[in-house]
């Protein structure tokens, strides 16, 4: 008897942490951006328009925290025109000016976005960001490779720096257990990384071949690219 006891009581604790563990996984249900709070609009700065004293931030996420579907590819943007009462600064209230907030930047911008907002922020806090997310288009996110084609604004691109190239590696690495996504961004020298810095990168355009974690090859001829993935996948 005593030990039938026992084992209830054991029985019983089990079944209420795991209660406990699942709400405390499933608090916002299957959406990803639930976490984000109504009071706290987070977006990332998609341009700086230093003549208008304009920002325009992404919002998607913050917009979708209630979203039932939030899987959706609608997008959703916000302009912040900045006065001489909008207060600019970084978390440790290091106060900056327009000139310091770079594409791609993380922010919090208060008052949010409702009914009665009229697109003059009282402050615009310049949130931390972590490498992920300010590598995220160059990173993999498939656990495979992601092969980027940064280019200059205004340049052509070289013809086998086109799809085909891309079709050239899928050919490469077919039969083996290796993924691969392929993407061509643009040189933004107002992005919150100077890639071309950070990156020692000589001229563009480059191809940059990314895991999920870091660069693993960088390279001018696609040649080249094509002989690392041969020695990859051997």
């Amino acid at each position: 008897m005593q030990r039938n006891i026992i084992f209830l009581i054991f029985f019983l604790f089990v079944i209420s942490l795991a209660s406990a563990c699942s709400k405390s996984e499933g608090d916002y249900g299957d959406n990803p951006y639930g976490h984000y709070e109504d009071d706290k609009m987070i977006g990332k700065v998609l341009e700086v328009n230093k003549g208008e004293s304009s920002i325009v931030v992404d919002i998607s996420k913050w917009e979708k925290r209630n979203s039932k579907n939030p899987w959706t590819d609608e997008g959703y943007s916000y302009k912040a025109t900045i006065t001489d009462e909008t207060v600019i600064m970084h978390e440790d209230e290091n106060k900056v000016s327009i000139g310091d907030i770079k594409n791609g930047q993380k922010v919090l911008v208060n008052p949010p976005r409702g009914d009665d907002f009229k697109g003059h922020p009282v402050e615009i806090i310049l949130l931390e960001m972590s490498y992920e997310e300010k590598y995220a288009r160059l990173l993999s996110h498939n656990d495979g490779f992601n092969v980027v084609v940064m280019y200059e604004d205004g340049k052509k691109l070289p013809k086998e720096m086109q799809e085909s190239f891309y079709k050239n590696v899928l050919e490469i690495l077919e039969g083996t257990e290796h993924r691969v996504n392929a993407s061509w961004m643009r040189y933004d020298e107002d992005y919150v990384v100077d890639f071309k810095e950070v990156l020692d990168i000589e001229q563009f355009p480059v191809l940059l071949v990314y895991d999920e974690e870091e660069l693993l090859f960088k390279t001018y001829r696609v040649d080249e690219l094509y002989k690392f993935f041969k020695d990859w996948g051997s």
